[in-house]
């Protein structure tokens, strides 16, 4: 029944892309929106593992820089280096409409603490490309018609791959607003589902952009398995750069029977992260093998300096441990043996302070 239903509107949409190459824009605007529409509803629920790659560097600093961390949730960055580097690894459940559990299993890197991890900005990895807004509301997405009117729209590149045609889109914002986006997305002819969707936008102290490929097999060609986010934070003269990396491999994905318009108050929506007990494991081989975006030169470069550093400071820890093993020696020593002084001419003889 499931398979049947979305075959139905696949197939629906194929018939109605037939001469999609001669289309306005328009006309594509409207077939992409009904599409969207039913494919914000298409998923009933899925789980999946989910990794996830930080990397920030300190572009610019001055004296307050050392005081950032002073304020709390602002900004990810190591005080002590000019570069972090993070990996994650665990599982993404989702329920219908809106509802996502991330349980974070392992995690190695620079910064490995629970208030360092909540500073990663999760929320963009479970953005709905197809949805009204994004589940924390955030922004109001341009593919639906309850929210075109925030948004102007350009056909900027059609073009035919494989005997399918493709259209780019860019969208701006009607007026300047935190919750309105700019940036362009990709539609396949026919199915009029998004290939790729890439956004931009500002907050308070922070530029940021993403880009969201969706897949390319099965059902997963109406989700997304690629996440991309960059942010420059500028405050009181320091400037911080930040990258994040996310992938995601469904394991169970089951679809709607009944596609119905759901009438909500939107009270049942949430995203929630675990973070409880989260080991530290750095095990190369399980990273090697749960890694499914290659570290680059840089970022090696960041974990061996980190290995390093963690060595020396081990050493040294281990040596300052066996110093003060030491002075307990001497000191348990002077507790109990005999011992004796001499002075000049006088001998001053001392039995400790258990054996007088």
């Amino acid at each position: 029944m499931k398979i049947k239903l979305v075959i139905g509107i696949t197939l629906f949409f194929l018939s109605a892309g037939l001469r999609a190459s001669t289309l306005p824009l328009d006309s594509i605007l409207t077939k992409t929106m009904n599409a969207a529409e039913k494919y914000n509803e298409l998923i009933e629920s899925y789980q999946a593992e989910l990794y996830t790659r930080t990397y920030v560097e300190t572009l610019k600093k001055n004296i307050l820089y050392k005081y950032t961390h002073l304020i709390p949730r602002f900004i990810l960055h190591d005080p002590s280096s000019k570069e972090v580097l993070i990996e994650t690894f665990g599982t993404l459940k989702y329920d219908f409409p809106n509802n996502y559990i991330h349980n974070i299993k392992y995690v190695t890197g620079t910064m490995t603490r629970k208030r360092d991890l909540e500073m990663i900005p999760f929320n963009f990895f479970n953005i709905n490309v197809y949805g009204e807004n994004t589940n924390d509301e955030s922004f109001f997405m341009p593919l639906r018609v309850t929210t075109r009117k925030y948004y102007t729209y350009r056909l900027v590149r059609s073009h035919s791959e494989n005997d399918k045609t493709y259209y780019t889109i860019d969208f701006t914002p009607v007026f300047n607003n935190q919750k309105l986006l700019k940036g362009s997305f990709v539609i396949e002819a026919g199915t009029w589902r998004v290939i790729h969707f890439r956004g931009e936008g500002i907050d308070i102290f922070a530029d940021f952009s993403f880009e969201i490929n969706m897949g390319d097999k099965w059902i997963t060609n109406y989700l997304p398995v690629d996440f991309i986010v960059y942010q420059t934070t500028s405050y009181l003269g320091n400037r911080v750069a930040s990258r994040y990396l996310a992938n995601i491999e469904y394991k169970d994905i089951r679809l709607r029977q009944d596609i119905k318009p759901l009438h909500s108050l939107n009270i049942s929506d949430f995203y929630k992260l675990r973070l409880d007990s989260v080991p530290v494991y750095n095990d190369s081989a399980f990273w090697i093998t749960h890694r499914p975006i290659p570290l680059q030169e840089k970022e090696k470069d960041v974990a061996r300096e980190f290995r390093l550093q963690q060595q020396i400071k081990q050493a040294q820890q281990a040596e300052k441990d066996t110093s003060n093993v030491m002075k307990a020696q001497q000191f348990a020593q002077r507790m109990v043996m005999d011992s004796e002084y001499s002075y000049k001419s006088t001998r001053i003889g001392y039995g400790g302070l258990f054996n007088p």
